[in-house]
């Protein structure tokens, strides 16, 4: 029986179906809420829910971008241990180690009590555990996935309600991995917010003006679910440098000041370099150094490494894991880089050639530069592909000589059966893989929004997505990606190997205020986290796995009445 056809039924067949153990599909909850918020976003009102720093009762949304929240960890496997950066061992304890990590002594950031740790030290945590013997390394990465959007999703999927602690209901949250399970919170503030980069020389210099970072935990609080004691008072310090007039002065008032929130691609970055940095940076520090990432340093010992996102393959979060520039938007050198071409870092000497990912998957076919990107691309820049130039696709195609077989959206094919059979013939063969897909109109892989019907809401500009037929079928899913990876990937027994997993679209979502496709993309990102449990426990196991699920910064979901993303209101 179709889901459709079960909402036709009348109440005593639902009942009936109900009895017989059919399964009872609800209203489309999520949906409704946020259709309804939609169309009247700027009328003051209560609602299950809102974005940003004006209370409930407000606007819908008076924010549609980053906070400075504390954003949860899920560590797996026995090699990594996360207590070694928490705690009694927090860097956020200790002026000196502070002042070491900023390059200043952030104000109101130090906290003797502080639990949470800081998002560089990952960075040391994932060495650690490959020391250890950690033969295998994954990071699933739900991009602007912070504690709120969690619990929406797990409200929304399980119907329980839960106000404090790790919560129940999602895959992470439960799963234990043979009891080596690990939670807690981290801080992933950047050094500042300003930049002036020049894409052509590869340097950059930081403005006076620049906003710094760091983490008051008197207003932001000592962990994802509890306000600081003076949170109430001022909780515009939360939008950082996107604060208003109003959230200025309710920061002020109460004596604090605030704090630069992290973009996605230095919050990517020093998760696996260790450094932080200025925002919009890919592993360059502020005085203009190179540094290498953990992805590089595993590649040279043997390694074999991969990227799999639901957006563009070289947005910032992927891009992080291996290539540097001063700027994330400087997407064809960045996809050079990755692919292990010449770029602009090696061609102005700031940079060593790479090798290249092994696998590299996400979306940017079709994609074209315009004036506006072109601009910000440097001299270099190519019109033509945003993402990859032709001539750059040409020269990896292992058909022309190059080291990846390319598998891409091709009109009237299955996206799923395309990359699975790319990635069984590049496992048989020993080619790298590279995966391409979305379309002129896609720039991430469709929403499968809440229900799962590839249905979404409205976005906060009162405009919804709409996919054909034939874009549900010609793209894979995240799922499809990330077991295509693990078939290259994990083609040897005896081959080592690291992938990064990115859930994208769960921060597109939340940058247009849409809390429907956000749990949507975050149920896909769990879809593809359960691709890579089978395969460690088909193919390893939890000694020799070590599993990161985390994010790089949150958004500002406030929930209101969580009860009403069960029931509706």
């Amino acid at each position: 029986m179709t889901a459709h056809a079960f909402r036709r039924l009348s109440p005593s067949a639902v009942l009936i179906s109900i009895a017989l153990g059919l399964p009872a599909h609800a209203a489309d909850v999520l949906k409704d809420l946020q259709t309804s918020y939609i169309a009247n976003a700027k009328e003051k009102a209560p609602r299950a829910y809102h974005f940003g720093s004006q209370g409930a009762g407000g606007v819908f949304s008076n924010h549609a971008s980053h906070t400075n929240r504390l954003i949860p960890f899920y560590v797996f496997g026995r090699k990594a241990d996360a207590g070694r950066i928490t705690g009694s061992n927090s860097v956020y304890r200790d002026p000196e180690r502070l002042k070491a990590l900023y390059g200043f002594l952030p104000e109101n950031t130090v906290n003797p009590e502080a639990e949470y740790a800081d998002q560089s030290d990952f960075y040391r945590v994932q060495r650690e555990a490959v020391a250890r013997g950690a033969k295998h390394l994954f990071i699933v990465w739900f991009d602007g996935l912070d504690w709120p959007t969690t619990q929406a999703a797990a409200i929304a999927k399980t119907g329980r309600v839960y106000t404090e602690g790790k919560g129940a209901g999602l895959l992470f949250q439960d799963f234990d991995a043979g009891g080596s399970a690990q939670f807690g919170y981290y801080v992933t503030a950047p050094t500042h917010d300003q930049n002036r980069p020049d894409l052509n020389a590869q340097t950059v210099s930081i403005p006076t003006s620049s906003l710094s970072g760091g983490y008051d935990v008197r207003i932001a609080g000592p962990n994802p679910w509890t306000l600081g004691p003076l949170g109430t008072k001022a909780p515009g310090y939360l939008k950082g440098q996107s604060a208003d007039a109003g959230d200025k002065k309710g920061v002020a008032a109460v004596g604090r000041m605030l704090h630069a929130y992290t973009d996605s691609s230095t919050s990517a970055a020093e998760f696996v370099s260790g450094r932080k940095a200025y925002n919009n940076g890919l592993n360059v520090t502020d005085d203009g150094r190179f540094v290498p990432t953990l992805f590089q340093d595993l590649q040279a010992d043997g390694w074999k490494i991969g990227t799999v996102t639901s957006v563009p393959f070289n947005h910032a979060s992927p891009a992080a894991m291996y290539a540097h520039n001063v700027h994330r938007d400087d997407y064809q050198d960045l996809a050079r880089d990755m692919l292990g071409l010449s770029h602009i870092g090696l061609e102005t000497k700031r940079d060593e050639r790479h090798e290249g990912l092994d696998v590299v998957m996400g979306t940017g076919f079709g994609q074209l530069m315009n004036e506006k990107s072109l601009k910000a691309q440097g001299a270099n820049a190519m019109d033509g592909g945003l993402h990859i130039t032709a001539a750059d696709l040409a020269a990896i195609d292992v058909q022309r000589g190059g080291k990846y077989l390319i598998a891409q959206t091709t009109p009237g094919a299955s996206g799923s059966r395309i990359v699975r059979e790319a990635a069984e013939q590049a496992a048989d063969k020993g080619y790298r893989l590279f995966g391409l897909f979305g379309d002129k109109s896609l720039n991430h892989l469709p929403y499968r929004t809440a229900d799962g019907k590839f249905d979404p809401s409205p976005d906060i500009d009162g405009k919804a997505e709409h996919y054909s037929g034939a874009q549900l079928q010609e793209q894979p899913t995240l799922a499809d990606m990330t077991a295509a990876a693990l078939a290259v990937l994990g083609s040897k027994p005896d081959q080592r190997f690291a992938l990064f997993v990115e859930a994208g679209d769960v921060d597109f979502a939340l940058h247009k205020n849409n809390l429907d496709n956000a749990v949507g993309a975050v149920y896909s990102g769990e879809d593809a986290l359960r691709v890579v449990i089978d395969w460690v426990e088909k193919h390893s196991n939890w000694d020799e796995s070590v599993m990161v699920v985390t994010a790089d910064h949150g958004h500002y979901l406030v929930l209101d009445d969580p009860k009403a993303l069960v029931q509706g209101k």
